[in-house]
């Protein structure tokens, strides 16, 4: 089939390329406007089994740098050129099956097995996103063998435990941090990207707009008990812009900065300390007193109440808190 070119409409004043049954603006630069009709030419080209990984990997990359956020763009293409790494660049998308992605991921000796399932997760997104937009006929990976699993994280602290581990943070800036989190069941994310604009002491809420809360779709309602709003007012106070939950030095806080304190929490408490541990205390605590799952999820931003279900079976098989369950229902 010829290939269309580059056309200029005098009534517009800007080139245009046929693509299909559209017509796709390039823009009224011509220098520019060739620039951006070899993108267009080359997004439209369709994928063939013969096309290299790389290919395929820079086709999905550049659509999800478009259509998701920052930090998913980041984590997928470093799974993604882990990939390309292992099984070379030039590979041919044909040549490969759903056993190359169980080699990899064993290769990859540093990795837990929550890293090792989101490295398959990455690769099966963009083969059934070139499947779904018609570039691919098949999914060649599909079928993967020995797929490792992410474990369900098993740290939980009591009340008791809280206040062991509490003991051993001093200062405020990281304490303020840990008990934001206690308090509301937030995800560690989302306490480090809090701002003044996003809290309401009056509603005694904070609000992350659909855009900054997680799947971009609804936005994220944090309830505030007393010992939060007392927390926030603080902060907001010191910080009235940018994020209010900073360290001794007055920076906000990082993922990798969280993490180092808490293994230093592990070396001082003998057992393994996290903070993702505390909201998955949270929603373990909220259920054994008997919260409702409807409820809980709200508390914790889920999406879906299936969340619960999924994340804490293990309830299921706790004799004691089944047992309290039958008991209170059938209190009159």
């Amino acid at each position: 089939m010829r290939q269309p070119k580059p056309f200029y409409r005098k009534s517009k004043q800007a080139w245009y390329v046929q693509v299909g049954k559209r017509q796709v603006s390039l823009g009224k630069d011509e220098k520019q406007a060739w620039k951006r009709y070899h993108q267009v030419m080359a997004e439209n080209e369709p994928i063939k089994d013969n096309t290299t990984i790389e290919t395929l990997f820079e086709r999905y990359l550049d659509w999800v740098q478009e259509h998701r956020k920052p930090g998913t763009y980041t984590k997928v293409r470093y799974l993604l050129s882990r990939f390309a790494r292992f099984i070379g660049k030039k590979a041919k998308v044909a040549k490969l099956s759903g056993a190359d992605l169980s080699r990899w991921v064993e290769s990859e000796s540093t990795w837990n097995s929550t890293t090792r399932s989101d490295g398959i997760k990455a690769v099966l997104r963009c083969f059934n996103w070139a499947v779904g937009k018609q570039y691919l006929v098949a999914n060649h990976v599909a079928s993967v063998p020995e797929k490792p699993s992410r474990k369900r994280r098993e740290v939980v602290y009591s009340d008791t435990e809280w206040q062991e581990l509490r003991g051993y943070v001093n200062d405020t800036a990281f304490g303020d941090l840990l008990d934001f989190m206690w308090e509301t069941g937030c995800r560690p994310l989302e306490a480090r990207m809090l701002e003044s604009r996003h809290v309401d002491l009056k509603a005694g809420v904070a609000i992350f707009p659909p855009s900054e809360a997680k799947g971009g779709k609804h936005e994220r309602v944090i309830y505030l008990t007393d010992t939060a709003a007392e927390i926030c007012q603080r902060r907001v106070e010191r910080y009235p812009s940018g994020p209010i939950m900073r360290n001794k030095t007055g920076r906000p806080w990082t993922k990798d900065a969280i993490g180092c304190r808490f293994q230093r929490l592990t070396r001082k408490l003998g057992r393994r300390a996290c903070a993702y541990a505390i909201r998955h205390s949270f929603a373990t605590q909220g259920l054994i007193n008997g919260l409702d799952s409807l409820t809980l999820s709200q508390l914790m931003g889920h999406s879906d109440v299936s969340t619960l279900a999924k994340n804490y079976a293990h309830l299921a098989k706790n004799p004691s808190y089944l047992r309290e369950q039958a008991r209170k229902l059938r209190k009159t």
